[in-house]
């Protein structure tokens, strides 16, 4: 049944005396009557999921019960990480720095196609591992952390990072 408002002469009626649509700024890229895609969601806090993935790992490996605590091997897997964040990873920002500064060899439409294009790609490659040194450096931290909390057997703070509480 017709509402009497979308459909036969009132319906070409409203359509006639209602505002069309705003076309789009010039240079937008947005066909008329398309709405704007949602801007993304901003980055992860990568220092806060190093954090809780190194209180997990030692969480699960502390549930087992035959578990025990090793200064010794943790302090050659922190060395390990460290020795990763400053020789690889440090590398890598180097390249990446030099990658950036690279400047345009030439003004033809190619070459700038092509220059535009590879800062994205070096923008999103810097952003990735800045992402990932926050991650390893955080990751570090909480396993020195926890072997702070042993060698000085705080069992508060070994609970807290186990994500136990003791109830009293």
């Amino acid at each position: 049944m017709p509402d009497g408002t979308n459909s036969g002469l009132q319906g070409v009626q409203n359509q006639l005396i209602s505002t069309a649509p705003t076309a789009p700024p010039p240079g937008s890229g947005l066909i008329a009557g398309a709405n704007a895609a949602t801007p993304p969601p901003p980055p992860p806090n990568f220092a806060a999921l190093g954090s809780g993935q190194a209180k997990a790992d030692f969480a699960a490996a502390a549930s087992n019960g035959g578990w025990e605590f090793n200064p010794e091997a943790m302090d050659k897997v922190i060395q390990q990480l460290e020795d990763s964040l400053d020789n690889e990873y440090s590398r890598a920002r180097t390249i990446a720095i030099q990658f950036a500064q690279l400047g345009q060899p030439g003004s033809d439409t190619v070459t700038t196609a092509y220059s535009k294009a590879a800062d994205r790609a070096t923008t999103a490659y810097n952003e990735f591992l800045r992402g990932t040194v926050d991650y390893l450096d955080s990751y570090v931290q909480t396993l020195k952390d926890i072997r702070t909390a042993y060698v000085k057997q705080d069992h508060a703070a070994i609970d807290a990072l186990r994500g136990t509480r003791k109830v009293d």
